[in-house]
């Protein structure tokens, strides 16, 4: 069986467990599939925004490329475009600039449930000395922590009524 097929089948007795020992992710993972079951090189992720942050109570899609060479090879893990703003998440690609993801970084001990709890703590933690979206570094970096909250939650209620119209 390959890791990645073991992997599978570890994901969904973790997430599908209602005991916080057995599955330490509930109200934090939501889903974690490949999007086909036939090709387990796409997969996707629902996660929860973390409490006391301004994603709170809002659902984010990641999007997650298998390659062939993983576990050797990092996932390539994104979210669904124009869908979060964060200083760490490149909104119009979903592109996410987390240390792990980076191939020089990698190593195969990391598996897919690892990288998506990786990504919910960038959301509660943001590493803001290395911003993929400047102009959000620029302002928590100045220290204005209520105009970087005010402006995601913002962009997340004018994307939420979006979705609805």
């Amino acid at each position: 069986m390959s890791r990645i097929a073991k992997e599978y089948g570890d994901i969904q007795k973790t997430l599908a467990s209602n005991d916080p020992i057995v599955n330490p992710y509930q109200g934090l993972i939501e889903s974690l599939n490949p999007i086909d079951e036939t090709d387990l090189s796409k997969w996707e992720a629902i996660i929860i925004g973390p409490t006391h942050t301004p994603y709170e109570h809002y659902r984010f899609r990641i999007l997650i490329d298998v390659p062939s060479s993983y576990p050797m090879a990092p996932p390539n893990i994104r979210f669904d475009r124009n869908n979060i703003l964060h200083c760490n998440i490149k909104s119009p690609t979903g592109e996410i600039c987390l240390d792990i993801l980076k191939p020089e970084d990698w190593t195969p001990v990391w598996d897919l449930l690892h990288c998506v709890h990786a990504i919910w703590r960038l959301l509660k933690e943001p590493v803001y000395d290395s911003p993929l979206d400047v102009d959000m570094g620029n302002i928590i970096r100045c220290g204005d922590t209520g105009a970087y909250q005010g402006i995601i939650r913002y962009f997340l209620a004018e994307r939420d009524r979006n979705i609805c119209r």
